[in-house]
């Protein structure tokens, strides 16, 4: 009770900073951003922002690509899994460098236990930065649908050429509809924003600068994303005569496999158990270097 209690304190400081608010406007942001079409005649890619200033609602409608729900799905392609780690982080990580910096955590604790504290923090950075990063992918939700064409407007035979596949990949899609495939978005997101605040939060443990703790992850993930990219390449390049199950694993480890989770078949629940053995991971850690610490106003 008292890790939820000291969750809540903090969640409360977090709702009422600007913090929070700044991530919304930052995903929001990032998600118009993501390349959402691309014209193979012309060699021209569009941005969500792009494409709706170029194409007029007569033209999306002879194109499903042009879609709201299309539309929506490009959006954890673009800057947003680059700088996510900055992003998740930032509505809670710079009130806990500023109440580091600042040694009044140390009546905090005095209040309650260190294993308590420790957890509390750990959780709010998981909510805090899931909240934040879906507040603002369920914004971006509202205006792709304002800007684009539903997927019901197109033709029956042009929505069914359109939809063949999403039942394979969604086995509840025929009941549920569209509603259910963005409800699963929404999940993804709040999974994606949560894990990648855990990062910054484990830096946090080693050092006070708030700049610095936002930076370091940001870095670390863009080195991961361009080795795991180059990986990929180098596989499909020697596609033929790599063992299958080299594409499988490549599957299971994508950084960015939280954004897009439910579309991954059967490596779904590798993705899953790796994203929660690397939390199991961080928590260990930050727990152990925090509970090291003789003096938690430091």
């Amino acid at each position: 009770m008292k890790t939820l209690r000291y969750c809540k304190v903090n969640l409360q400081k977090v709702f009422t900073g600007p913090g929070f608010y700044l991530c919304i406007l930052f995903t929001l942001i990032l998600c118009f951003t993501a390349e959402a079409y691309t014209d193979y005649a012309e060699n021209k890619v569009y941005s969500v922002f792009g494409l709706w200033l170029g194409f007029s609602k007569e033209e999306m409608l002879t194109r499903t690509e042009m879609s709201a729900y299309q539309v929506l799905g490009k959006a954890t392609g673009g800057w947003l899994a680059t700088f996510l780690p900055i992003v998740a982080a930032f509505p809670f990580l710079p009130l806990l460098c500023d109440e580091s910096t600042s040694k009044n955590v140390r009546y905090s604790v005095h209040r309650g236990s260190k294993a308590c504290f420790v957890a509390g923090r750990f959780l709010t950075a998981l909510v805090s930065g899931g909240l934040a990063v879906l507040c603002g992918f369920a914004l971006f939700t509202g205006a792709v649908y304002l800007m684009f064409p539903d997927i019901g407007a197109y033709g029956p035979e042009v929505r069914e050429s359109a939809e063949w596949w999403i039942a394979g990949t969604y086995p509840l899609f025929p009941k549920l509809g569209y509603p259910y495939l963005v409800m699963l978005d929404f999940i993804e997101m709040f999974l994606y924003g949560a894990f990648y605040a855990v990062p910054a939060l484990l830096v946090s443990a080693f050092f006070k600068n708030k700049y610095f703790v936002l930076c370091l992850p940001f870095f670390f993930k863009y080195l991961l994303n361009y080795v795991y990219v180059a990986v990929e390449i180098k596989a499909y390049e020697s596609f033929g005569t790599v063992d299958e199950r080299v594409f499988t694993v490549l599957s299971a480890t994508d950084p960015d496999a939280l954004g897009n989770l439910f579309s991954y078949g059967t490596t779904i629940w590798w993705n899953v158990l790796l994203h929660i053995a690397v939390l199991v991971i961080f928590s260990l850690l930050y727990t152990i270097v925090m509970n090291r610490r003789v003096e938690f106003g430091e």
